[in-house]
């Protein structure tokens, strides 16, 4: 479907329930629901996408259930809401690796190792970095050493504006002069660099995260940079 704005989308969306179009309203409701997220109206957007995933459940095949899974955990994976999004991306990766997608496995995985990191959780997220680096060497579908996306192009969409929002967090913190509201955030982002073609800025960051971390004696944080390097400098 061609790039409409959402007044368009939502009178698709009218005509094809009229029609009783099924597949055109689960189209419809699979970009209303990503032109939604574009505008950050993430409840508007994960409304329209929980309202296609019931369709596809009952009338899509089984790759499109793992689109609207990984559309719908990307939406919450947005709102902070990562245990609903991991569960939403946990579902869509069973469906993949039932039909051996490695790309799609790559760009799930890539999701999931993040939201780990979100939360804190580093051996979780090294565990999924180290398969998204396995996958993406091992399959010749895939770039060399990046995810591909393709058909998950909007989860390197949210990924981007997720840098935008680390890059605006730490500003802040520079202008309160916070060490700490500063660490947060630029820890979290260095995983988002490196899957943003973005590797050759992240050694300034990965200096900044270790003095901060001394600093502020973060000491899960201290043990992790040096492995998060190591794992950096394969890829």
């Amino acid at each position: 479907m061609a790039e409409l704005s959402i007044a368009d989308l939502e009178d698709e969306l009218k005509k094809v329930r009229e029609q009783k179009d099924i597949i055109g309203e689960l189209r419809t409701l699979r970009c209303l629901g990503s032109a939604f997220q574009k505008n950050r109206q993430f409840t508007k957007a994960g409304s329209c996408l929980s309202r296609a995933l019931k369709l596809v459940k009952e009338n899509g095949s089984a790759g499109d259930r793992a689109v609207v899974h990984a559309s719908l955990g990307c939406v919450y994976w947005e709102m902070a809401q990562l245990k609903k999004a991991m569960t939403h991306f946990q579902s869509a990766l069973e469906i993949q690796q039932q039909f051996q997608d490695a790309p799609g496995q790559a760009d799930i995985l890539t999701m999931m190792g993040i939201s780990c990191w979100r939360k804190c959780l580093w051996e979780e997220g090294f565990s999924y970095f180290r398969k998204v680096r396995e996958l993406c060497q091992i399959h010749a579908s895939t770039t060399a050493n990046t995810p591909k996306y393709g058909e998950y192009a909007f989860l390197a969409e949210a990924i981007e504006r997720g840098v935008e929002t680390l890059q605006n967090r730490i500003r802040m913190g520079r202008e309160q002069g916070s060490p700490l509201k500063i660490l947060q955030p630029l820890f979290s982002m260095i995983p988002l660099y490196l899957f943003t073609a973005r590797k050759n800025e992240i050694d300034p960051l990965l200096r900044e995260a270790a003095s901060l971390a001394e600093q502020l004696q973060k000491n899960d944080i201290q043990e992790a940079i040096p492995r998060l390097q190591a794992l950096i400098a394969k890829w």
